[in-house]
């Protein structure tokens, strides 16, 4: 974790039974390029599991996050750019034929329109994100919700 920049946990990719390969990780940050050079390389060093064959008997495979990071100028400002990115790259799996399926980990409403022509080119929607700040237009615009509240905050039960 790092405040305002990277949140990441490993179920993330394991909570369902999606063939995920790819995880793009896209993100904006202040400082120089020295600093985002290494805010690249330690996003980068987080890897996720996953498995890409039905055989229980074949081991899960890993990959690292690929890091998709973007300047801003002020801890307060915010930038478009990775809106913009991550609907370039929707769009462009969206029109891929090998693609079934998109994943999405946000509560934006502003990727509602996204999430609308994604699912009327014929791709499944799944979207991830945190109860707070989730835009409830969303949780009934795609194919399946999930809340990220119970991969990140999972009470531990109390001992008697």
């Amino acid at each position: 974790h790092i405040p305002d920049t990277f949140v990441w946990h490993p179920g993330i990719t394991t909570w369902s039974c999606m063939d995920i390969v790819r995880v793009t990780y896209y993100t904006s940050a202040t400082g120089d390029q020295k600093r985002l050079s290494e805010l690249k390389n330690q996003i980068a060093s987080t890897s996720f599991k996953f498995n890409y064959d039905p055989d229980t008997s074949v081991p899960e495979a890993e990959a690292q996050l690929v890091p998709r990071i973007f300047h801003k100028n002020s801890k307060s400002r915010k930038t478009r750019n990775v809106d913009i990115n991550i609907i370039i790259d929707v769009m462009r799996a969206a029109h891929l034929r090998n693609s079934e399926l998109i994943y999405l980990l946000s509560g934006d409403g502003d990727y509602l329109p996204l999430i609308e022509e994604t699912m009327r080119l014929g791709k499944q929607v799944y979207l991830c994100a945190f109860s707070s700040g989730l835009n409830e237009g969303l949780r009934s615009s795609v194919d399946l919700f999930e809340t990220l509240d119970d991969v990140f905050f999972k009470s531990v039960p109390k001992t008697a």
